[in-house]
């Protein structure tokens, strides 16, 4: 989901400028990546592809090494797109069976994706502003991520509808955790490289869009 590569938080502040620049550049590069991965999704989308759980798995761990690996150079541009165009195939391909699965589902999709804005825009404003010093969660959320990862990975042997669904609603949670967290690496404790930065936020979106989907569609989907 993340790709932790930072270095032990400080109590100390880093400028103001390198935290404006830091902030400038990762927003600037999630919005190239977000649009990439909405176009990589619609593609997905309409060609009704799909990707095994398998090589997803393969695919996003591939991803973190290489984004972690070339994150201070041109290479980890072109990584980071390329991850994006993976979450947006994943995404696509999950909207297409929303879309297939029920017959409200479109504004199912729409309801998601607005639900993921707010989440996360509201998430980013708090962390940036908030006096509270979340440098703490950085264990519980890593600890919380693999123990999710391993979960879902007992599950695709289980296929049990109740405990995917459970891992949804505690998955929505953690990516919450780490769109705090990680903003206020920037802001406090000197995450000063914004390709990491701005794909760990990028995965979190995704996720917690995938994730309210399928939440959205077990509650409120109609046949």
């Amino acid at each position: 989901m993340n790709n932790q590569v930072y270095s032990v938080p400080t109590t100390s502040r880093v400028p103001v400028t390198t935290v404006n620049k830091v902030l400038r550049n990762t927003y600037a590069l999630l919005g190239l990546l977000f649009v990439f991965g909405a176009g990589t999704a619609w593609v997905a989308q309409t060609m009704h592809w799909r990707i095994g759980f398998w090589p997803f798995l393969i695919g996003i761990f591939g991803f973190s090494y290489l984004i972690a690996k070339t994150r201070n150079s041109a290479w980890g541009l072109l990584v980071s797109f390329g991850f994006a165009g993976l979450l947006g195939v994943v995404t696509g391909a999950n909207v297409d069976m929303a879309l297939a699965q029920y017959s409200n589902g479109g504004h199912l999709v729409t309801t998601a994706f607005g639900l993921t804005a707010a989440i996360f825009f509201g998430l980013s404003a708090y962390a940036m502003t908030t006096k509270r010093d979340f440098s703490g969660w950085f264990a519980f959320l890593g600890v919380g991520t693999i123990a999710v990862v391993g979960a879902f990975i007992l599950n695709y042997f289980l296929q049990i509808p109740a405990l995917a669904l459970a891992l949804s609603t505690i998955v929505i949670l953690i990516s919450s955790g780490w769109i705090i967290w990680q903003t206020q690496q920037i802001v406090r404790n000197g995450q000063t490289n914004y390709i990491l930065a701005a794909t760990n936020l990028m995965a979190d979106i995704f996720v917690l869009f995938n994730n309210l989907l399928a939440l959205l569609g077990f509650g409120f989907g109609s046949d």
